[in-house]
């Protein structure tokens, strides 16, 4: 898993645990331990184990122990001491893995926030029906060992072409689906929640919940929708939890997480899956001019937004295909822009130019007469400056034959 990945899921994490509450759990001796009572995963997807807990011992900053075991063979599947290191400024903290069958699971909660929750980087249908129990401990307090009640994992098998994203055009719009399965009965509340992959900002774009009030009616509440792009377009009563975003922009680009908690009396059931978005546009030229770069002269410029990134060629007054990186012409990718830069340096030929862009998604072509009105004004002025000194030189000289030839006389 990539490190960028890795803090996305950590970004996801941390929304779903602060937005979303947790009804099994249980207190003893001061402590509290919560986690849902189901978690459907999709077969070789991520999947997040939710694990949140209270001490009684505010200001701990002893080892921190987390363990999570498979209930039925009692095997350590992953365990890690969470341990401060001093140094030079401050006091910071450190896992050391004990335990990580088959290197499939990574912390993802920080224990010093009373969340021990772990991912499982791939799930397998092996893993259908297992039940996890999360175990924390403080080294100054080893006979408060807290465990938590039984977490079920459901694996639904992976669909066709799963990997495959899904896909719109810019300014347009697409739909992402999720389903889970509706409970048989009525639930107290259904809430959606969808993360975008930042893990430089809030991730949660979309918080839906649907709850059941006095006589059987359902109200709605919406407290998170960024930028008002997005909206549930599914039917929660048939299991279905798609969203459509609008007004597609390139940087919609993403992983996409849902997660759909149901809550039914004491129990919460948790469902998760996560795909792609692709948000494509066709080869647009956003500007072509002629500059004047220093030390190298006149230059053609084609500014081109596309994506995947656009091709450039050029076609010269005489009709000629030139390549866009070539011994006259050059092409550079502007970073997250989704654009390219197309130069034609020290063209030789006067007349019309072309600047041909094109993806796999549309080609666009613009014209530019070479040199311009601009750089025909540019070189007047440049001659006129140049022939002052000849025209003094050649005024002096008249003059100087006039007077030797009164002086002669």
């Amino acid at each position: 898993m990539s490190e960028g990945l890795k803090r996305t899921v950590l970004a996801v994490l941390l929304c779903i645990t602060t937005q979303v509450s947790y009804t099994q759990g249980f207190s003893q001796n001061g402590w509290t331990m919560e986690t849902p009572d189901r978690v459907t995963g999709r077969e070789g997807k991520i999947t997040l184990l939710i694990c949140k807990f209270t001490h009684p011992h505010p200001g701990y900053q002893g080892n921190i122990t987390v363990t999570w075991k498979e209930v039925w063979t009692n095997l350590v599947l992953y365990s890690y001491t969470n341990y401060p290191t001093l140094n030079s400024q401050s006091v910071a903290f450190e896992n050391m893995i004990h335990q990580n069958i088959n290197e499939r699971y990574q912390a993802l909660g920080n224990p010093r926030e009373n969340d021990a929750s772990i991912i499982i980087k791939q799930l397998s249908l092996h893993d259908n029906y297992q039940q996890y129990l999360c175990l924390v401990n403080l080294s100054h307090y080893p006979n408060e060992t807290s465990q938590s009640s039984g977490q079920i994992i459901i694996v639904e098998p992976a669909v066709k072409n799963d990997s495959v994203p899904v896909t719109g055009k810019k300014g347009g719009s697409a739909t992402l689906p999720c389903a889970f399965n509706p409970p048989e009965w009525l639930s107290q509340s259904v809430t959606v929640l969808w993360m975008k992959d930042d893990p430089h900002e809030e991730s949660i774009v979309l918080n839906q919940t649907r709850s059941l009030n006095a006589g059987s009616h359902y109200t709605n509440s919406v407290t998170v929708n960024e930028g008002q792009q997005y909206e549930l377009i599914g039917d929660l009563t048939q299991g279905d939890a798609s969203i459509r975003i609008r007004d597609l922009r390139l940087n919609d680009s993403s992983d996409y997480f849902c997660h759909v908690h149901i809550r039914i009396e004491n129990q919460e059931n948790v469902t998760q899956d996560v795909l792609r978005l692709q948000a494509f546009a066709p080869a647009t030229i956003l500007e072509l001019s002629s500059v004047r770069e220093n030390g190298i002269g006149n230059t053609i410029v084609c500014q081109v937004e596309g994506e995947p990134l656009a091709n450039i060629t050029w076609v010269d007054p005489e009709g000629t295909l030139v390549p866009g990186d070539s011994r006259d012409t050059i092409v550079s990718r502007v970073p997250g822009r989704h654009q390219t830069l197309g130069k034609f340096r020290n063209p030789a030929l006067r007349g019309t130019y072309s600047c041909v862009a094109e993806n796999e998604h549309g080609r666009d072509t613009r014209q530019i007469d070479y040199p311009s009105t601009g750089d025909n004004y540019s070189n007047f002025i440049v001659g006129m400056l140049c022939l002052i000194p000849l025209i003094k030189f050649l005024l002096l000289l008249v003059t100087g034959i006039i007077l030797f030839l009164k002086i002669k006389d």
